[in-house]
C-alpha cells in the first residue's frame, strides 16, 4: 500500500522589501502587486508595478545598493567578495 505524503506548506520568501508598510513603485508611484514567477526548476516571488510593470526582488535591491555605494566611491570588488 502506497503511503500518503502530506502536502508541502507554501511560504512566500520574506524580502527585506516586504518590511515596508506601503509598497509604491519608485518610478511611477503607483501600487506595487505580488507576483509569482515560474523559472525551470524554481520559482520566485517579486514585486510588480501594475501601471509600469517595474519588477523589484532582492536581487534588483542588491544591485541597486551596490550602485548607490559605488557612486559614493566605495570599491564595488571589495563589497562582492
Amino acid at each position: 500500500m502506497a503511503r500518503k505524503l502530506s502536502p508541502a506548506r507554501r511560504r512566500t520568501p520574506k524580502s527585506k522589501f516586504d518590511a515596508q508598510e506601503t509598497h509604491i513603485c519608485p518610478r511611477c508611484n503607483t501600487f506595487l502587486i505580488r507576483e509569482r514567477f515560474y523559472g525551470m526548476y524554481a520559482h520566485i516571488w517579486v514585486w510588480r508595478c501594475i501601471k509600469c510593470g517595474e519588477i523589484i526582488d532582492d536581487v534588483v535591491l542588491y544591485n541597486r545598493r551596490l550602485l548607490k555605494k559605488a557612486a559614493k566611491g566605495v570599491d564595488i570588488m571589495t563589497l562582492i567578495r
